[in-house]
Formats: structure tokens, sequence, C-alpha cells
């Protein structure tokens, strides 16, 4: 591996060393290049610019100077760059011509409908066309030059033309060509060749028009300023690609492009980088070389180790039989032999370091006893081998209700005990004591051939509360455990008593619930929407309530969570649809006015499929609209599974309903979510509303929302508006809807009649 990496580094900086020469090469000849490029374009401007000045001349022929034309003749002027000069008039009559003739039909030609056309339409003063050269051949760098001449109001007065000779112009650069090796052409708009200076020789005519070549004069046709840049494209025709840069003029249709061959670029590198590779070469021969007598050596070595490593082998492995047979001595001492989880040995000594350990920490520990009910009745008639398979079955079952760190162990008989560690409330360790129940009295399904039910009864100790050793925690759990035991089977118990009442509340609530929702305990109020523009009802959000027959009016904080933990969300959840929709039909039926009613939908009705058809049923058997029912999702819904609540959202959408966003900001949502899923609007939760007046963070949060929201077509819901502040705050930065306590408190269906027929707030 170190020769490779060697090897590596070697061809990696030989490669390297040559790309930057060649690099270094290529940069010094584009700086030599667009030098030349400089010079030729100032001095091309220089001469196209003495045109402008024989066009006034020109002009002041036809304005009736007689000796104007004394000025025109290129010989007398000494301008060799121009062959000959003809002025002709607005009727294209020949006025003037520097070779003497009666006619120029080269120049003639140029003056035709198109041109003057053009130039009727343009209101620039004296602009040039430059024409390719008429005759190509040999003598394709003559470019004929045509300018109109106008009066000052823009009327045509005539015409200057003349004939440019480029090839004169470029001979001066005749040494630049010849001893650096550059190519000088001149292109003109189109991508013609008007002239090309290559070794010296002068040639012209190449059309590259459309062609890679010439890309460049169609970025510089947009603006009247000079462009310049790198000219690597290759030359219709040329086998390679020449290296050098173009150069567009400021004023006039034209470039210049001087590029050389890559061979006088990289002729003078390629027998030091040909020294470069034959040394890399060497110095890889070298080093396979002493890697090959490195690998003998070692292999030598190695053998001599094997041997050593065979004895060391067998010294270990008396050692490991040693080590696994104190394992196992060990495993023995300290588990249950029949279960396999710690015995009360072990237990002592983990809880005593986890009590250690939870002196430093500011939640709380739970010490669980739990003793199975009827198990000596189990053991006596239906066998010990019943029995044991019993322990083995519940152990397991503790194991799965808990968390992984959490310490199980078995005292002796149908005894267990849990210790369940950093626990934030009184409530959770409640809930844990419900599910370790729930768990535990499941029947026991083919122990040895028999069908086997049984309940436990727990009693909890809570550190430091009831104890703050071992012993002191399982003294008080103990009796905790019998005290359960003597209320009936199936039962938790903490060892304060006062912490028994909320728990027991919870039990019979559960034990109560699937018979509420059968027998209509359940009660929804409504609580009005109102449009922030025009204080008119939008719509209302309904509620859910338990009006228990003993309690009284229960709100949903006591029994929503017990719903979730125990699968019963999705009954309650349809039961409110049903709900719903039998209220709308009944205001309906009494001829009140109809307005959307949103219905909280959970996390797992989310993943019930069936949910859109329960939707369908419910608004077909009560002869309702879609649009009066709206969905309401917590951004929770998509922890789990993004795509499935992206179905099921889309199938309801398709009924015609309309999804929100609700308590947006205290969730998971992202962009993406709000991209992704069919909502029509977010609602703000109440949290950001509370302190909006007070708190500049809200305050910015809720603007923010509004200003995502009308980038993305959403609407914008605020709920928990308790202030006029509030509701005027939320009215300037742009809210849609708002709902709460100011407007209306959640009520019965009955108490909103009187609003539902007014249809809008009175906001002094």
């Amino acid at each position: 591996m170190l020769a490779a990496c060697l090897l590596a580094v070697l061809w990696i900086i030989t490669f390297t060393r040559v790309d930057n020469e060649n690099k270094l090469a290529v940069s010094s000849s584009l700086a030599d290049s667009r030098n030349v490029a400089a010079i030729v374009s100032a001095n091309l401007d220089e001469v196209l610019s003495r045109t402008l000045l024989y066009s006034r001349i020109g002009q002041s022929l036809l304005d009736g100077d007689p000796h104007a034309s004394d000025y025109l003749s290129p010989l007398f002027i000494g301008d060799s760059a121009y062959l000959r000069i003809a002025v002709f008039d607005a009727q294209a009559r020949l006025v003037y011509s520097s070779a003497r003739q009666k006619q120029e039909p080269e120049f003639e030609k140029l003056i035709n409908a198109a041109y003057v056309a053009s130039l009727l339409g343009s209101r620039q003063q004296n602009p040039m066309i430059i024409s390719p050269p008429i005759r190509r051949e040999g003598f394709s760098w003559r470019v004929p030059l045509l300018i109109p001449l106008s009066k000052g109001d823009g009327e045509l007065r005539g015409f200057f033309s003349a004939i440019l000779d480029l090839g004169y112009f470029l001979k001066t650069y005749q040494e630049v060509s010849t001893s650096g090796g550059s190519r000088i052409e001149i292109l003109n708009a189109a991508g013609l060749q008007l002239a090309d200076l290559s070794d010296g020789s002068l040639s012209g005519g190449s059309n590259y028009a459309g062609q890679e070549y010439a890309t460049f004069l169609k970025e510089a046709k947009g603006g009247r300023q000079s462009a310049e840049g790198m000219s690597a494209a290759g030359q219709h025709g040329e086998p390679q690609q020449f290296i050098g840069v173009q150069r567009t003029l400021e004023h006039y249709p034209l470039a210049v492009v001087v590029s050389r061959p890559p061979e006088r670029v990289f002729g003078k590198l390629q027998q030091a980088h040909r020294e470069y590779y034959l040394q890399a070469l060497a110095i890889s021969v070298l080093v396979i070389l002493l890697t090959m007598g490195w690998i003998n050596i070692a292999h030598r070595r190695r053998r001599l180790y094997e041997r050593l490593v065979y004895s060391e082998r067998e010294k270990s492995s008396l050692i490991a039989q040693l080590e696994k047979e104190k394992s196992r001595a060990y495993q023995l001492a300290s588990h249950d032999y029949l279960t396999g989880i710690p015995n009360r040995m072990l237990f002592y000594e983990i809880a005593s370091t986890e009590l250690a350990r939870a002196r430093r920490s500011r939640n709380l520990y739970a010490l669980f006893f739990m003793d199975l009910d009827k198990f000596k009745l189990i053991n006596d008639t239906l066998g010990h081998a019943v029995g044991d398979a019993l322990l083995k079955a519940v152990s397991e079952r503790l194991r799965a209700s808990l968390r992984e760190y959490d310490l199980v162990a078995r005292l002796g008989g149908d005894e267990f005990v849990m210790l369940v560690s950093e626990i934030h409330s009184e409530e959770r360790i409640a809930e844990i004591a419900a599910t370790l129940v729930r768990a535990v009295r499941q029947p026991y399904l083919d122990l040895e051939g028999k069908d086997v039910e049984t309940s436990p009864s727990i009693g909890i100790a809570l550190y430091p509360r009831d104890g703050q050793s071992v012993d002191e925690l399982l003294t008080n759990a103990d009796a905790a455990m019998y005290v359960a035991k003597s209320a009936g089977h199936g039962l938790y118990r903490f060892y304060d008593a006062s912490l028994n009442a909320s728990a027991a509340r919870g039990l019979e609530l559960l034990q109560r619930f699937r018979s509420a929702i059968k027998a209509d305990e359940f009660c929804l109020h409504y609580q009005l929407k109102m449009n922030l523009q025009t204080f008119r009802i939008e719509g209302m959000e309904a509620l859910i309530r338990w009006q228990h027959p003993e309690h009284g009016l229960i709100f949903p904080n006591e029994f929503i969570s017990l719903a979730e933990e125990n699968e019963l969300i999705v009954p309650l959840g349809y039961w409110i649809i049903g709900a719903a929709c039998r209220q709308l039909a009944d205001w309906r039926r009494r001829g009140l006015p109809l307005y959307p009613v949103a219905i909280n939908v959970s996390a797992r009705q989310l993943r019930d499929e069936r949910l859109p058809l329960i939707v369908r049923d419910e608004l077909q058997r009560h002869g309702l609209t879609p649009e009066l029912l709206e969905i309401e999702v917590t951004e929770s819904c998509f922890i789990d599974d993004v795509e499935l609540a992206r179905q099921v959202l889309q199938s309801l959408c398709q009924l015609g309903l309309r999804v929100a966003l609700d308590d947006y900001g205290t969730g998971y949502a992202g962009l993406s979510h709000i991209k992704a899923l069919p909502v029509y609007a977010l609602k703000i939760d109440r949290s950001f509303i509370r302190d909006i007046r007070n708190d500049n963070s809200d305050a910015m949060i809720v603007a923010s929302t509004v200003s995502l929201a009308r980038n993305l077509g959403l609407k914008v819901i605020a709920e928990g508006v308790e202030s006029k502040e509030q509701l005027m705050h939320l009215k300037v930065i742009g809210c849609d809807q708002v709902q709460g306590f100011y407007l209306q408190r959640p009520a019965v269906a009955e108490q909103l009649e009187p609003m539902l027929r007014k249809g809008s707030f009175d906001i002094s």
C-alpha cells in the first residue's frame, strides 16, 4: 500500500507538473495573442474611423463644394488602405469616382432597396455598412464599405462608398505572424472571414456562419461594447483547435481573432515533458524492485510469526475455556435459571448502581413489584410445567413492554420486579404500569397444550419519595402490591395513596371508553371562524367533549391520550365525522345558513385507508356537499409515513374536501411537506398569537408565515385570539381568518343558532 501510494503521488506530481506547464504556456500564448488582438483592433478601428472623415468630405461634395473632391483621392491623401472611393447622390447616380470611371458597378450593387429601406427606418447618423467582398477570387480581403449621407433633418442626401484593402492593412503584422506563428483573422458579424494572415501568407473567404468557431459573434451583436474572450473552437476543416483570443470592435461589425496552433504553443515543452515521464518511470521501477525485496523479507518473518502465534493460540484457548467456565458460573449465580432474566442477587447489584446515579438526576425512578394473580391455582391444577412456561412467557412480555435499558428481574416464585429510570412525571409512570397490566393479562395460548389466563397485581414505589435504598423501595412496593391485590385483579397502586386517584380515574375512563362511543356520551362544541376583512362568519371548528354521566363535562386533554395509546382514536374519529354531518343536516333542515365545519384528524386515522370511504359515505347518507366538511391535520401526522398521509389526503381532496395544516410552527413540518401535501391553509398555533403584541420574535414568525403562505397561494388562519389588539395586529399583517375566545367561546350547536342567522361579528 505504501509503495502504491508513493507511485500514485509520483505520477500525480509528474502529471500535475506537465499540466501546469501546459497551462502556463497556454496562458502566456493567450496573453501575447490578447496584446496583438488589442493592437490590431485599435488600428483597424482607426482605419475605419477615417472612413467617417472621408464621408463628411463626400457630403461636402454633395453640398456643392467643388474642392472637396481633391481630398477624396487615396493617392492624393496617401492612404493606401483604401483602393477606390466613390460618392453617389440620393438617386444612386455616380457623382465622384477616385478611379475616374463613369460607372462603379461594384458600389452600385450595394445601393439596393434593402439597404435604403433599412437606412430610412434607422435614425442613426451615418451608419456604416461593411459588405462581404463582391469578388472573392484572389482578392477576398478587399471589402466594400457604404455610408449613407443625410441632411440634418434626417433626409437621405446620398451615399459614400469605398473599398478597404484589409490585405494592405494586415501586411503591417506580417513579422508578428511569421516569427510568433500567430494567425490573424478579421471576421464580419455574419461569420464571413474577410482576411486571414497566417505564416506571412494572406488569404480569406471562409464562411463560419453557424459554426462553433464564430458563436462569440452572436453574443457581440446585441450591444455596442467591445467584447473579448478565448477562442478555443476548431475551424471547419482544421484537424486541430487553435489556441487564441477573439476581440470584437466597439463601433463596427467586425471581429479580430488571433490564434496559434498547439504545436507552436507546446512545441518547446515536449522534450522536457518526455524527460519528466522517463524520470518518473525510472523511479517507479526502482520503487517496485524495493517493494518486492521488502515483501520477500516480510514473508520470511511472517512464517516465523505464525509459529509463535500458533503456540500463543494454544495458551489463549486454555485461558478462554477458563473464562467461559467463570462466566457460566456467574451466569448461573446471577440469572434466573428458568426465565434467563436477572435474579435477586444481580437485581440488588444493578439497582444499587442505578440508585446511586439517580441521586444526580432530576427525573423519577420507579420500582414495580408484580405478583401474578391465582398463580398457585394454575400450578396446582394445570401442573408445574404449565406454570414454568407461564413464567417464561410473562418475563418475555415484561421485557418487550419496557425499554432496553430498564431492569427486569425475578425474585422467586411468581414475583417480578422492574426498575424504570429517568421518567419525567408520575402520569408517565402510571401509563407504564397500565401497559404492563395490559401486556400480562392477555391470554397465553398453547402453553404445554393449555390456554392460560392470568392478571398481575403491581405495587409502585418512587425514588426518593418512597425510599432511598433498594430494600426500602422493595418493601414499600411490596406493600403497595398487596393494596392492589386486595382491591381486585389486574390493578396497580402507588405506595403514595395520593397518586392512585389520578391513575384510577384514567383506568376508569379507559374501561368506559368503547361503551361511551356507542352511547353517544361524546358531544361536539363549535368555535366560529371570522373573515378578517369582512368580519363575516366563514366556517367553524368542531371540538370533541365527553359528557360523562358521573364526572360531568370532560375536556379532550384528559381522554385523547388514552384513545391514542389504546387504539381507540380511530373509532372516536369516525364518530366525530358522523356527528358533524348529522349536525349540518339538522341545521339545513331547520333553514339555518350552512358554513364549512373543520374536523381534526389524528396521525393514526391518516394511516387508515378506509378514511376517505367513510367520509364519502357519511356525506352521501346526510345529503351534504363535500365543501361543507374540512380536514385539519397536525404536523406530527407526517413523521412516520409522509407518502401514505399524502395519498389519503389526496383522496379526500378528490372527494371535494379541503385540508388545513393545524398548529403550524410547533411540529416537524418543513417547506417540502407544505409543497408536497394538498393543503389550502396554514393554521398558526395559539402559542405564537398569545404574546404577538409584546414579543417581537412571535410577531416576526407570524408575519413570515403570512408572507410564506401568500407566496405559496395558501390562506392563513390564526387561532387563540383573545384580545382586540391581537385581532387588529393580525388584520394589519394580512391574516385571512381568526378564531378565539375574543370572538366566541366553543359552544354547543343550539347556542350558535343566533350567530349563524346573523352571519357576522360586531367588532367595535
